[in-house]
């Protein structure tokens, strides 16, 4: 049997928080991982969107910018093999470092023995403290034909971009689809059970993104779903709950993830679970003192993203050397869809401020006629601040351009810091560039 001080089941963005953090600390650490190194963010996830994105963004502005009579079309094999050379060179990146800072790695399924030992490949592992880095898998359906249905990731892993696909869920991950398969040529339906598309952005901004990408043919089905699928001699054909048909070639789900939790044995180490994911506390203890949960496996109440679970593994591997005494305490959030256009936000929201109108101030511009979004032909670029009335302090901020997560950033820095108008302009930026344009942004 191998003794550590840390076990960390799940080598992802979150699990590597936590090691490297207690490494850091001079615990004795290891990892074990069952599927891919980095999990689904490298592997499946943000990693290989990126890549797509770009050659998305760049065929976008050679259209907008050039005037050419025509644009050159996508080489998807050739992007799908950079792609791939791209995410296995992460993947293997990212457990060379954990084995360059003394990181013991496993490869294999964990399972729980009790609350301090683990079993993989076998081999019993005990540690004092173990975190549960597992992430989750998507929601899996239940429709006739719903095994022809393909997750997200595959999308973004996909060899072949097909002519026609189908979308279901009109969220982050469904709309940053939707942008790079249409730019790149296919068809593209989203289908949404409801009237709401990215659900907690500033409605009329979203209505602008949806607006732009059915003016470039994305056909959105919203107040309906899927109700079965056949496969036909051209492809998939799609029946609809409000009984349209329709013919695809292939579906993806965007509709939710599900913690990966059910195998792990979780009840032999005193862990309770729910549907949600395993119930921690404010300090991300779980109902065992000495076992912890992290990321897309935690019902912690906050968005399963990867920035919320590097954080938490911050956190966690900080308190397994020293405990913090107190609950975890969340910076002001800040997301982005990268969608062409994108949507972005951080701190109080439209929607939270249009809910308390006595308390905040909405301030909206146009930045269409601003030189950064000209050059770019970004006719639609708009900034909403939410101003706290009290003391007149911006508090939030959502963004739609194409380079709205680069702005959302800036502006987020600005927000947190608390900086005046007269402190900004006291800063010299590069000129001319998106952060220049803050002087005459700030209030």
């Amino acid at each position: 049997m191998s003794a550590f001080d840390v076990i960390v089941i799940g080598g992802g963005v979150g699990g590597a928080g936590v090691a490297l953090k207690a490494q850091a600390h001079g615990l004795k650490v290891a990892v074990i991982e069952q599927r891919d190194w980095g999990g689904t963010t490298v592997n499946r996830g943000s990693t290989p969107k990126k890549i797509l994105l770009a050659a998305a963004e760049a065929h976008r502005q050679f259209r907008l910018t050039t005037f050419a009579a025509t644009t050159p079309a996508i080489d998807w094999a050739k992007l799908a093999a950079y792609r791939d050379t791209v995410v296995t060179q992460t993947a293997v990146n990212f457990k060379a470092r954990f084995q360059a800072t003394g990181v013991t790695t496993y490869e294999g399924h964990a399972e729980f023995t009790d609350s301090h030992h683990v079993r993989v490949n076998g081999q019993l592992l005990q540690a004092d403290k173990i975190v549960i880095a597992t992430g989750a898998h998507p929601f899996e359906l239940s429709f006739p034909g719903s095994q022809w249905v393909q997750h997200s990731g595959s999308f973004f892993r996909s060899e072949q971009l097909p002519v026609r696909l189908t979308i279901l869920g009109a969220g982050i991950i469904a709309m940053a689809i939707a942008s790079i398969a249409n730019e790149a040529g296919a068809n593209v339906t989203v289908v949404q059970h409801d009237a709401v598309a990215l659900r907690g952005y500033d409605p009329e901004l979203v209505a602008r993104l949806v607006a732009d990408l059915k003016q470039r043919g994305v056909i959105f089905r919203f107040n309906d779903e899927v109700a079965a699928l056949a496969q036909t001699n051209h492809g998939l054909q799609v029946t609809t709950r409000t009984n349209a048909t329709f013919e695809t070639d292939a579906v993806y789900t965007a509709l939710g993830r599900t913690a990966n939790v059910a195998d792990l044995h979780l009840e032999q180490a005193g862990v309770i679970y729910t549907s949600q994911g395993i119930q921690v506390e404010e300090q991300l203890q779980t109902t065992q003192s000495s076992i912890y949960a992290i990321g897309d496996c935690a019902a912690a109440g906050v968005p399963k993203l990867a920035n919320y679970a590097i954080y938490q593994g911050k956190y966690v591997g900080d308190s397994l050397v020293a405990p913090v005494g107190f609950p975890i305490k969340y910076p002001m959030p800040v997301t982005a869809v990268f969608s062409l256009p994108r949507l972005a936000q951080a701190g109080v929201t439209v929607l939270q401020a249009q809910a308390e109108p006595d308390k905040y101030q909405i301030k909206e511009k146009s930045l269409a006629h601003w030189l950064n979004y000209q050059r770019q032909h970004d006719d639609q670029a708009r900034l909403k601040l939410i101003i706290n009335r009290q003391n007149q302090l911006v508090v939030g901020a959502e963004v739609y351009s194409a380079t709205a997560d680069e702005l959302i950033n800036e502006l987020a820095i600005l927000i947190q810091q608390r900086v005046s108008v007269a402190r900004l302009h006291d800063l010299f930026l590069a000129y001319p560039s998106v952060a220049t344009d803050l002087y005459g942004i700030w209030v």
